[in-house]
């Protein structure tokens, strides 16, 4: 998708359906098992772990921000997974691709400098790789405490879904909502984890193909080495994946810079690269970076455009069923209840399943105060900002809800 074309979305798109590159990372500590398993107190260091390398993480990042011009975005916490952290971030330029890991690499030989209180046979080891959204790969999102929204009304749960990543993207440090990751990308990424070692620091074969693609663009382009290729279980097809990796030493251990030191040209590694990618298009993320100068990235394919249109027809065709759904039992509903009397108001419950009673209770209750338990107003009840009720001695009418 080119520049000009990302105009074919409409001004009122959900910005939560917009194209998107975000970048992953797993961290994880090695030999935490047998530690925690052992005689010694394994509390402090794997608790040390948590806190540490997160605030090592935002102090780095800062610190370059803090002395450039050309920001680049900063990891943040996704979730833990036992002792392995994980993080992820946007890309939206091709040199915040090179500058994003050079960056991590030095969070990860600081952290390492930290630990020299702990164990020798502790140690970190990392895994990078990048994820296409919305499409080919899935943000997911989920409630918290027991919130309300108005798609709850509407029994819907793909309805509910478009309305949770709306309000995530209006406002992404509420607390009642939380995502997750999901697709092909985030699987590859979990499978290349088991890869990594504490002298080796594995990356996705997309994410190889964009650093080598920045070279140009930087003064010390990172030494991605290639060292043939392996099977992955159940990524692109079983077939075999190359194994790509940036040597990083670890704890009194020099980097591994050896191996497959013959297929650490830049070139090489670009076209090894690109030849896997355009063989397995279907299953590896296209790159696509938002900037418009970001040259040969500026753009998605058209399978993955369509996908999103489609994903966009399908939330609206169901908001206008549902908009005339609400029309037809309200216009029911008014007409019956012109006869008044305990049988209209009976039509009436049955006609809305019990998701939906919360909002309608306090019809019931304003012959003595308002709200389910007859305390309080409706808003407050169903987290709904403006509902127009009129009340009649002989009919009971219901204006449309509006959230």
């Amino acid at each position: 998708m080119s520049y000009g074309e990302r105009k074919a979305f409409p001004t009122d798109f959900p910005e939560g359906l917009k194209p998107r590159l975000r970048l992953f990372f797993s961290v994880d500590i090695v030999g935490s098992t047998p530690l925690k398993q052992s005689l010694q107190p394994w509390r402090p260091t794997i608790l040390n772990f948590y806190r540490d390398f997160d605030h090592t993480v935002h102090s780095a990042f800062s610190r370059i921000n803090g002395n450039s011009n050309n920001g680049i975005p900063t990891p943040e916490f996704w979730k833990s997974n036992g002792d392995e952290l994980l993080y992820t971030c946007q890309l939206e330029r091709l040199d915040q691709a090179h500058e994003t890991i050079n960056t991590w690499l030095g969070v990860l030989h600081q952290y390492r400098a930290s630990m020299a209180s702990h164990p020798e046979r502790l140690d970190v080891k990392s895994t990078a790789w990048v994820g296409l959204f919305p499409v080919p790969n899935a943000e997911v999102f989920f409630r918290r405490d027991r919130a309300r929204f108005a798609s709850d009304l509407l029994d819907d749960p793909q309805l509910l879904q478009a309305e949770l990543r709306d309000e995530w993207y209006a406002d992404r440090g509420r607390g009642d909502i939380t995502r997750d990751f999901v697709g092909p990308s985030i699987d590859t990424g979990f499978r290349l984890t088991s890869w990594a070692t504490q002298r080796r620091f594995v990356i996705s074969v997309d994410l190889a193909f964009l650093l080598t693609s920045s070279c140009s663009e930087v003064e010390e382009p990172l030494p991605v080495h290639y060292s043939g290729r392996q099977k992955l279980k159940g990524v692109i097809d079983d077939e075999p994946y190359p194994v790509l990796w940036i040597p990083v030493g670890g704890r009194n251990k020099p980097a591994d810079a050896a191996i497959g030191r013959d297929l650490a040209g830049v070139e090489a590694v670009r076209a090894s690269c690109e030849a896997v990618i355009e063989q397995h298009y279907r299953f590896i993320t296209p790159l696509f970076l938002s900037d418009a100068d970001a040259q040969d990235f500026d753009w998605s394919p058209p399978y993955i455009i369509n996908e999103i249109r489609r994903l966009w027809t399908e939330e609206l065709r169901r908001k206008a069923d549902a908009d005339r759904d609400a029309d037809s039992t309200m216009a029911y509903i008014s007409g019956r209840s012109r006869s008044g009397g305990v049988g209209a108001r009976a039509r009436r419950r049955r006609l809305f399943p019990e998701t939906t009673s919360l909002a309608l209770r306090p019809i019931d209750g304003f012959d003595a105060g308002i709200g389910a338990e007859r305390g309080g107003n409706v808003g407050q009840v169903a987290r709904i900002v403006d509902v127009d009720v009129e009340i009649d001695v002989e009919k009971v009418g219901l204006a449309m809800v509006h959230p």
